[in-house]
């Protein structure tokens, strides 16, 4: 569902960074972890050992007229587009005569993706080019592409309380039909298993972009438990090591939390129609919001600093469905003493099957935390693949 033909071959070619990373990163390498406090613990910043515990509260929402106040930060004023072929092929070709690192290029794919379809031709090219770990990103973004895109076979219905009362009604403001409809959404997810691949970057300052390591984790979801995550492997080797002990920035609960938490009545988020846009190809409604601090839980934490921080973003909704098909959000009013300065991320939906039927879930992610002291920036860009329906008997691999 998630991805063309070929793709366990293409997987093989990640490129392996062990000890170029650690030498690399040894001395600035802290303990991050992002937690997206609600349902699946969505929307705190912390350690794993302390994420959020699940929120109960009804979501609800306010529209609100355009404000200074509500106008989203410049990092989300306007969209990168997937790159084109040409762009790629052309910023190799200089570094490869300039004999220099093509790191860049391949966190730009990762965090931008691809307007085209890969291929092998291609892929040479870039092996010619040695830019092997940017071919590695452009595999990653062509099923990331095939992922947003993928059409359902068999989508289930949203689940409500009184199933013969319709969602929404077509006379109330487009805000309350996307709520109730992400309301719904919440409701109606199953337990399920999926892989989190992740290949993570940093940079210093405004500098490009450089290769860190890879990961893999195994995510198990059940509406009794919620999420147990395992890491699995590390740069393509497997490994014993707990998420809280590789170090760098991880993340979890992209799944349902953040939607939950934005809809709360009790966060009194903001929003406003903030016009059209396309995400691949495919028109979208844009909605700014604003959750202030005073009435937030997002809560970060990074080693003994902690602080509550308020949240602003965008949701791209399908003016058809009413579905959210990519959320964004950065937290705001830090304190100017906490340890991070910038805390971002963003969360793209595709149809993926589960079971018998097909559910609307994230397939793509990128996440991104500043040092204050050190201004270094770790991103992580995230694939959400293979997902399969959790049975208790099973044990995830």
């Amino acid at each position: 569902m998630l991805v063309g033909g070929g793709a366990r071959a293409r997987h093989a070619r990640q490129p392996v960074a062990g000890q170029y990373f650690a030498v690399r990163h040894g001395k600035w390498w802290k303990n991050y972890g992002l937690a997206l406090c609600g349902v699946l613990s969505l929307g705190g910043l912390c350690p794993a050992s302390h994420r959020a515990s699940p929120s109960q509260a009804t979501p609800q929402v306010a529209e609100a007229q355009a404000t200074d106040e509500t106008a989203v930060a410049q990092s989300f004023s306007t969209t990168e587009l997937p790159l084109r072929a040409t762009e790629i092929e052309a910023r190799v070709r200089e570094a490869y005569q300039r004999n220099r690192d093509v790191d860049d290029v391949a966190a730009d794919i990762d965090r931008r993706g691809v307007s085209f379809e890969m291929t092998e031709a291609f892929g040479r090219k870039m092996r010619f080019l040695r830019a092997a770990q940017v071919e590695s990103a452009l595999w990653r973004a062509d099923e990331r592409r095939q992922a947003v895109t993928a059409q359902p076979q068999r989508p289930v219905a949203l689940l409500t309380d009184t199933p013969d009362v319709p969602l929404y009604q077509e006379h109330q403001p487009l805000i309350e039909q996307v709520r109730a409809v992400a309301q719904a959404y919440v409701a109606s997810l199953p337990d399920f298993t999926v892989r989190q691949r992740v290949q993570r970057y940093y940079r210093l300052g405004g500098r490009p972009w450089q290769l860190g390591d890879y990961l893999e984790i195994a995510i198990a979801y059940s509406t009794e438990k919620g999420e147990k995550l395992e890491l699995k492997l590390q740069n393509g080797v497997s490994t014993s090591l707990g998420l809280d002990e590789v170090g760098g920035l991880t993340s979890t609960g992209q799944f349902a939390g953040l939607l939950k938490s934005l809809f709360d009545e009790t966060s009194n988020a903001t929003f406003r129609e903030a016009g059209m846009t396309t995400f691949y190809g495919r028109p979208c409604r844009v909605f700014e919001y604003t959750v202030e601090t005073a009435y937030s839980r997002q809560t970060l934490q990074v080693g003994k600093a902690r602080t509550i921080a308020g949240y602003r973003g965008r949701i791209f909704v399908n003016p058809e469905t009413r579905r959210i098909v990519r959320l964004e959000s950065e937290c705001f009013d830090l304190p100017r003493d906490f340890p991070v300065s910038e805390a971002i991320s963003i969360v793209e939906f595709g149809w993926v099957t589960v079971g018998d039927n097909d559910y609307l879930m994230p397939v793509a992610a990128r996440v991104a935390l500043t040092d204050r002291k050190n201004r270094i920036t770790s991103l992580n860009c995230i694939a959400f693949q293979k997902y399969g329906k959790f049975e208790t008997t099973v044990v995830v691999e």
